[in-house]
């Protein structure tokens, strides 16, 4: 029996593993999937935890640990906010920048691969199909 479900998960964590060990190549060894998904929801001019809580629908003791272990290895930092004094506000540093960055041209470059093996047409197609079933179940 087909499993579109696996399918899809089984594709995504091929194109996550290349993404990864791409990045890695490029000097961040230390960042793993979870890191990344936090480094995503700080904006250029920073963001609130909490923010990032509810946007990567966990606890913000989760985000708050994560966000720490980021800090401690030069990711991020944390600023007061100026709008909340009981907050912080969470900034990539210069290296968490610099992973962004790293983690923008990795992801170009895989998506030329994905069009090189699938063909534009097959690739506009892909994303359609992948855009009508994150609408359905959204």
């Amino acid at each position: 029996m087909n499993h579109i479900g696996a399918d899809l998960w089984h594709a995504f964590r091929a194109y996550e593993h290349a993404m990864f060990t791409r990045v890695a190549s490029n000097g961040f060894e230390d960042i793993s999937q979870t890191d990344s998904d936090v480094l995503a929801y700080v904006g250029r001019r920073g963001t609130q935890l909490v923010t990032i809580a509810r946007q990567r629908r966990v606890s913000k003791q989760s985000v708050h640990e994560q966000v720490h272990s980021l800090v401690n290895r030069g990711y991020l930092t944390l600023a007061p906010d100026p709008d909340d004094r009981r907050a912080k506000i969470v900034m990539h540093s210069d290296k968490g920048r610099r992973f962004v960055e790293a983690m923008k041209h990795v992801k170009q470059a895989l998506h030329k691969e994905v069009e090189t093996a699938l063909g534009s047409t097959h690739l506009t197609q892909l994303e359609e199909a992948l855009a009508t079933i994150r609408n359905r179940f959204e």
